[in-house]
C-alpha cells in the first residue's frame, strides 16, 4: 500500500495504551508533535508506547467490523438509511464504497504501524513489545485476507507488494503469527504470561488461516494445541469522550440503532436458544423502516469481543477432519448448549455441514467470522441472501452474489501493482 508512515500521535496514542504506560514526557519532546520519525525512536525507552499504540490502533480497526461482516451475510439486518451500508446487505459493494475503504485503511494502517515499531524496537530483542507487535502484524493481515477479495503488504513506507491473492496473504500472516510464537518463547519476566496469551491466540489465528487456505491437516494439527477453554479477547473502553474505543456492536445498537436482529435470529432466541438475544425496542430502526429489534448479546460500551477460542479450535478440527460421526457428535454438543433437540443421525457430508455452519453461525454470532465462513463454504452457509429480487427493502434494488469484498478504488489508483 502506498502511503507514508508518519502516523498521528493524536490518534495513535490512545484508550489502553496510554492508560497503562508510564510518564515519557522526554519521548514526547520532537520535532514535529503531531508525527514521529523512525529515526527518533529508542528501542529500549519506547517499545512499550509504540506496541501498545499498534495494538490499540489494530482494536480500534477491528471494532466495527463484526456489524459489517453480519449485515454482509444476513446474520444481521441493515436498518440504516446509507446505500452505502445497505451495499452490504445487497451483496453488491462498489470499490469506491466509503466502509470498506476504511476498514482497507485502517487495517493497514495499523499493519504499517506494527511493521515500524517492529523494525524500530527488534534490536532490544524478544520482549513482550515486539511479540504485540507482530500479533498485530499477523492479525491484520489475515483480516485482510478473509474479508477482502484480494490485498497487498507494504515492504517499506513507498513501497508496496500488491496484488496478492488470499492464500498469498493467508501465508503471510502464518509466517507473522509464527515469529509471535518464537518470540514469546524467549520472553521472560513480567511479561512472559502476555506473550504466552498472544502466542495462543496466534495458534487459533495459525489453524485459522490454514483452514481458510483450504490445507485441513495443517488447520486441524494447529487447532489441536489449543485447550478447550482458552479465550482471547479484545478489550474495549468505555469513556464517554472517546466513543470510538467503546465496542462497535454496542456503537450500532446504542448511537446509530441500525444494527437489527433480523427473523432468523429472533427465531432462534425465542426457541430457547441463549446464544443469541434480542430485545424489541418498541421503534423503529434509524432507517424508518425496520422495527428496531436491537441485539442483546453486547450489552455497553466497554464490552469485549471474543477473539480467538478453544472453541473455534473445536470447529476447526470438526470441519477440517470432515469425519461424519466426530461432526455429528460435535453438533449434537452444540445443538444441547443453545437448547436444541439433537439432530437427525445422517452421514451425509453436504447435510451435516451445513449443520455445523448453522452451529457456527450461532455460537460466532456477532463475533466477525462470517465473511469468512461465507468464501470458505458457500454452498453450505445458512441465512445469507440468495441473489435475486428478495431484499427485505425490496425499493433498494437486488441481492447479489459477492462473496468478499473489493480492493478500495483509492488502493488500485495508488497503486501501480493494480491495472
Amino acid at each position: 500500500m502506498t502511503m507514508k508512515i508518519r502516523r498521528s500521535l493524536g490518534m495513535m496514542l490512545t484508550g489502553a495504551a496510554l492508560l497503562s504506560l508510564p510518564a515519557c514526557d522526554s519521548f514526547l519532546e520532537v520535532d514535529n508533535p503531531n508525527s514521529l520519525e523512525t529515526e527518533s525512536v529508542d528501542p529500549e525507552r519506547d517499545a512499550r508506547l509504540l506496541s501498545q499504540s499498534a495494538y490499540q490502533s489494530f482494536v480500534n480497526s477491528y471494532r466495527e467490523i463484526p456489524v459489517y461482516a453480519a449485515w454482509f451475510t444476513n446474520h444481521a439486518r441493515v436498518g440504516d438509511t446509507f446505500p452505502t451500508r445497505n451495499n452490504f446487505g445487497r451483496r453488491q459493494i462498489p470499490d469506491n464504497n466509503t466502509h470498506t475503504t476504511g476498514f482497507w485503511n485502517n487495517l493497514h494502517e495499523s499493519l504499517q504501524f506494527a511493521r515500524t515499531t517492529i523494525r524500530s524496537t527488534e534490536a532490544a530483542g524478544p520482549t513482550v513489545d515486539l511479540t504485540r507487535a507482530w500479533f498485530v502484524s499477523g492479525y491484520a493481515i489475515l483480516l485482510q485476507a478473509e474479508l477482502f477479495c484480494e490485498g497487498t503488504i507494504a515492504e517499506s513506507t513507498l513501497i508496496s507488494r500488491g496484488p496478492m491473492s488470499t492464500v498469498a496473504l493467508l501465508d503471510s500472516a502464518i509466517n507473522d503469527l509464527r515469529k509471535v510464537q518464537e518470540l514469546a518463547a524467549q520472553v521472560t519476566g513480567d511479561g512472559a504470561a502476555e506473550a504466552a496469551d498472544l502466542a495462543m491466540a496466534a495458534q487459533v489465528g495459525i489453524a485459522r488461516a490454514h483452514l481458510q487456505a483450504g490445507r485441513a491437516s495443517e488447520a486441524a494439527a494447529a487447532a489441536a494445541s489449543v485447550p478447550a477453554d482458552y479465550q482471547y479477547d479484545l478489550i474495549h473502553i468505555d469513556e464517554s469522550s472517546q466513543r470510538g474505543l467503546g465496542s462497535g456492536v454496542w456503537s450500532f445498537t446504542e448511537s446509530r440503532i441500525s444494527l437489527v436482529v433480523g427473523p432468523e435470529f429472533r427465531a432462534m432466541a425465542d426457541s430457547g436458544d441463549t446464544r443469541i438475544a434480542y430485545v424489541d425496542a418498541g421503534r423503529l430502526s434509524q432507517d424508518g423502516v425496520l422495527q428496531f429489534y436491537r441485539q442483546d448479546k453486547i450489552k455497553g460500551w466497554g464490552d469485549s469481543d471474543r477473539f480467538a477460542s478453544g472453541l473455534e479450535a473445536r470447529y476447526i478440527i470438526v470441519e477440517a477432519n470432515q469425519n461424519a460421526d466426530a461432526m455429528l457428535t460435535f453438533i449434537q454438543e452444540r445443538r444441547a448448549a443453545g437448547n436444541q433437540p439433537p439432530f437427525p443421525a445422517t452421514t451425509d457430508m453436504d447435510v451435516l455441514m451445513t449443520e455445523l455452519m448453522v452451529q457456527r453461525a450461532r455460537d460466532f454470532w456477532l463475533e466477525g467470522r462470517d465473511v469468512a465462513d461465507l468464501r470458505r463454504n458457500p454452498q453450505n452457509a445458512p441465512y445469507v441472501l440468495q441473489p435475486g429480487d428478495n431484499y427485505y427493502k425490496p425499493e433498494l434494488g437486488l441481492v447479489f452474489d459477492e462473496v468478499c469484498w473489493p480492493v478500495p478504488l483509492t488502493e488500485k489508483e495508488r497503486n501501480l501493482g493494480w491495472s
